[in-house]
């Protein structure tokens, strides 16, 4: 499987906060930060086009807290920074996801109950 082609974000997720015993080699955790990364760039350039205003107090959490993680990167060298760094990614996108899907219904697309 290509993951970085067929994983979708809750996939990408579960795979960063699976438990520390199940944490993959050094090369594995690589890809996923790859795959966490181009996975979170789009979700945070879909929020980011939500007016301010309109924006959730989450939503604008994450897509700063996103930036930061971006700009820093791993709080240190080693494999247990890049999976701390994975985690943390992966945290961030979920809330990305959420607030891309808890957003208002475009006009026309309500629907009523």
């Amino acid at each position: 499987m290509n993951p970085s082609e067929t994983q979708t974000t809750e996939e990408l997720t579960a795979r960063a906060l699976a438990p520390y015993s199940e944490r993959p080699d050094a090369e594995s955790v690589a890809r996923l930060v790859d795959d966490l990364i181009t996975a979170g760039c789009e979700l945070h350039t879909e929020v980011s086009q939500v007016p301010a205003a309109q924006r959730t107090e989450r939503a604008g959490a994450a897509l700063n807290e996103w930036s930061y993680f971006i700009d820093v990167g791993p709080s240190s060298h080693g494999d247990h920074a890049n999976w701390n760094h994975a985690r943390g990614l992966a945290r961030i996108l979920r809330n990305l996801a959420e607030a891309n899907q808890d957003r208002e219904p475009v006009r026309g697309d309500e629907t009523t109950g």
